[in-house]
């Protein structure tokens, strides 16, 4: 079973197979329809769409973020709906270097289904390799009844992450561009900048030009200065609880483990009047 990446070669072989799952989930934070407008166009046989917004998110408050986890029960609905089960074996892709998938990806972790993977290199490399495509949307043929729950070991809100930094007990590692980091600027959210302590590890460094991930060796060089110190755990955050989930499953794929998604992230953050920000360029292992 694939656990954390499938190549596009390795999906075809199993493509007919009973218990594959497949997921659609494209999604531009800037054109929010064009994910779904894509996948009606062509898409990988029997792929189901799942949106970012109204399947991997749930409504926002005045601190949660832009992205907070759905409730429970929304997310055990849908998966019970495509049949999900423990014989599943699930893989999620997009067109945005893996960013949206990975999302999903850490989210079936969160409950306990292991034998999920992102399709390395995305839509593009399926397209690049030849492969069957489709425009029809498949039926839902299976339905399940399980009770799913959040393992919240593996979450960190906005209150804890606060006492973390306080005792310097964690890495805290920001998957968002350079440029946002230091604040120079910042499309989505009201305030530029980074949490104070955090070490900036912009998700596209996971991946070749081409959208792949890396090798193992080069994946593990990127996050070398994080390993070195085990007394500290590693925490993921980004803009809003999306491309964190990017760095952690990299971080699997080369063997790191047990690492956390601070999920409201940056827009949870600067929400608040009395958190304190910095600007410019962080100092290595600043926390």
């Amino acid at each position: 079973m694939y656990k954390t990446i499938i190549s596009s070669k390795n999906l075809k072989d199993i493509i007919n197979d009973k218990n594959l799952i497949i997921f659609d989930c494209r999604y531009n934070l800037m054109e929010k329809d064009s994910g779904f407008k894509s996948y009606l166009e062509s898409h990988i046989k029997n792929a189901h769409y799942i949106n970012l917004e109204s399947d991997l998110s749930s409504n926002i408050t005045k601190h949660s973020g832009r992205h907070p986890l759905p409730s429970i029960l929304k997310f055990s609905s849908i998966l019970n709906s495509f049949g999900v089960n423990s014989n599943s074996q699930i893989v999620v892709y997009d067109d945005e270097n893996s960013s949206m998938c990975s999302r999903m990806w850490w989210m079936l972790k969160l409950v306990g289904v292991e034998n999920c993977a992102v399709l390395d290199g995305g839509f593009q490399s399926w397209l690049a390799s030849k492969l069957e495509v489709d425009s029809e949307i498949p039926l839902k043929v299976k339905q399940e009844n399980i009770e799913y729950s959040y393992n919240n070991n593996y979450i960190v809100e906005t209150e804890e992450l606060k006492i973390l930094l306080e005792k310097k007990d964690i890495h805290l590692v920001d998957a968002r561009d350079k440029d946002r980091f230091e604040g120079k600027i910042e499309p989505i959210d009201n305030k530029a900048g980074h949490i104070p302590g955090a070490i900036n590890l912009p998700f596209k460094n996971n991946l070749e030009k081409n959208g792949q991930f890396k090798k193992v060796s080069e994946l593990k060089e990127i996050f070398n200065d994080i390993t070195k110190d085990t007394s500290k755990s590693i925490v993921n955050m980004c803009g809003s609880g999306v491309t964190a989930c990017h760095n952690l499953l990299a971080m699997e794929h080369c063997g790191i483990k047990y690492s956390r998604i601070y999920v409201g992230s940056w827009s949870a953050w600067s929400s608040y009047d009395d958190t304190n920000i910095n600007r410019g360029v962080t100092i290595e292992n600043e926390n």
